[in-house]
């Protein structure tokens, strides 16, 4: 365990630490973060010996840090700094060996079986093994750190100390060097402290985060920190918003930059329409939720397409099958919503409407042939199946993730009341349906303008969506009526 308490120090008679009490606990990666000039690596100096200490105590494993002799430090403390400099040209194993250097003993210093052994492990787990006979000043930034890092690990130390130690990797080599470091501090209970200027890379690695700013520890503790989106943004001097990370429950951040303008764009599109597909282009992305076939979740998109199926379509695999006519069409599929349907297109209905001074538009294809109320307990059939209503909403406004959600629930509780209003009812059970079985919803913002975390039915944005869809939903229900009777 490192304890450091009310902590000032730093180079000839300036203190750039001031008054900093901090406890690393044993075991755990502590990502040290903040601006340039915080003091992260003035602060690291200080735990390591290099720097004295003015004021205050470092206290390392129960012992004061300058009760240990610079060889019994060197045992426990391996170091990583932030430029790979070696001022002699030696080989990358002769580099990685010098980390053996506390562990040897007589005054020759002799490599033994052991010292090898620890060796060639560390240069594989930092990917540097074939590099053992090269020269290290033949190598390039990111591999030199790699070789570094392994002397450092050739330590086997018990703190591992750490600046800014992806600075010349690639992402690949960072998230395996970072990845490798994790492994190895379970194995071994390795405390590693690491300055990292990449956020999102310490969200995902450390265990703890101190924040400094100006010198002075601002907070420190648990990765929630990171969420606190108004103390960043005043400690980084720049804009800064909170997600989290798609796969694993954690904190990531995004930068706002402040050249970002909010113009009024509009909702000015372009639609083509053909018997294959619906394609609505608007001259600036926007923001999205959906289950489409393509895009689903939370995206930018600048196009929105629907295409049209056979009932027998294979549904094998049909997010490949959008991708492939996407090409065709020379239209980006990653800036796109992709849907289905099995509804012919020409049954589309498309509806703008101002609802005080929000402009709407819904775009849907409706088809009501599978049509089932969702609370029938009967099995319902597995896999894919194409889309029957498929419903588009683009809004000119600025809608926060949460009202994204709440848009696409002012949108169902529309198409409901369209369903019930019709009359449209599951043939197995002869109740009102609640929609079809494969429904696809979109949701698309401008965000223009102020943010507004909410559009349900309490709101205008969601009045607006709901007169709207639920307008245009009867539409489409008729002409889709309409062209069946005709087709008897």
């Amino acid at each position: 365990m490192i304890d450091i308490k009310q902590l000032s120090g730093g180079y000839e008679k300036t203190s750039v630490i001031k008054d900093v009490t901090l406890t690393i606990e044993t075991g755990h990666f502590f990502a040290l973060i903040g601006p340039n000039g915080s003091g992260k690596t003035t602060l690291v100096k200080l735990i390591t010996g290099v720097l004295p200490i003015k004021k205050g105590t470092i206290t390392i494993f129960e012992k004061s840090l300058h009760s240990y002799s610079a060889l019994e430090r060197a045992r426990i403390i391996a170091v990583l700094s932030q430029e790979p400099q070696v001022e002699f040209d030696f080989h990358v194993e002769e580099i990685v060996m010098l980390g053996r250097y506390p562990h040897q003993k007589g005054l020759l210093k002799h490599i033994s079986k052991k010292d090898r052994q620890i060796v060639d492990e560390v240069m594989k787990q930092t990917d540097v093994f074939q590099f053992r006979k090269q020269p290290f000043k033949s190598l390039s930034g990111g591999e030199k750190q790699r070789v570094l890092l392994a002397k450092a690990l050739a330590q086997e130390p018990k703190i591992l100390f750490l600046d800014e130690p992806t600075n010349h990797l690639d992402i690949k080599h960072t998230v395996r060097m970072l990845d490798h470091l994790k492994e190895y501090q379970r194995k071994h209970h390795l405390t590693i402290v690491a300055i990292l200027h990449d956020l999102n890379t310490a969200a995902l690695f450390a265990d703890k985060i101190g924040l400094l700013n100006g010198g002075k520890l601002i907070e420190t503790g648990e990765l929630s920190l990171l969420q606190n989106e108004n103390q960043l943004s005043d400690v980084y001097e720049v804009g800064i918003k909170t997600n989290f990370h798609p796969v694993i429950p954690k904190p990531q951040i995004t930068v706002i930059p402040n050249q970002v303008k909010k113009e009024n764009l509009g909702l000015e599109y372009e639609l083509k329409q053909t018997d294959q597909s619906i394609h609505l282009t608007f001259n600036h992305p926007l923001r999205t939720i959906s289950n489409g076939v393509l895009g689903e979740g939370l995206q930018w998109a600048k196009n929105f397409c629907n295409f049209h199926v056979k009932k027998e379509y294979n549904c094998s695999n049909p997010k490949e099958d959008i991708i492939s006519w996407l090409r065709q069409a020379e239209i980006s599929e990653y800036d796109t919503i992709g849907m289905m349907t099995a509804v012919n297109l020409k049954d589309m209905s498309i509806l703008k409407e101002t609802y005080e001074d929000v402009q709407i538009i819904a775009v849907i294809t409706a088809g009501v042939g599978n049509a089932i109320d969702i609370t029938d307990p009967s099995t319902v059939k597995q896999g894919y199946q194409i889309g029957t209503v498929n419903i588009m909403v683009f809004i000119d406004a600025h809608l926060t993730d949460g009202a994204l959600v709440n848009a696409v629930q002012s949108v169902t509780e529309a198409k409901t009341k369209a369903f019930n209003d019709l009359q449209i009812k599951d043939a197995a059970t002869c109740t009102i349906a609640t929609g079809t079985s494969t429904d696809s919803t979109l949701i698309a913002a401008t965000q223009k303008g102020d943010p507004t975390p909410y559009a349900g039915s309490g709101t205008v944005i969601g009045k607006g969506i709901g007169m709207s869809v639920y307008k245009a939903m009867i539409k489409a229900v008729q002409n889709y009526e309409k062209r069946r009777v005709q087709q008897l």
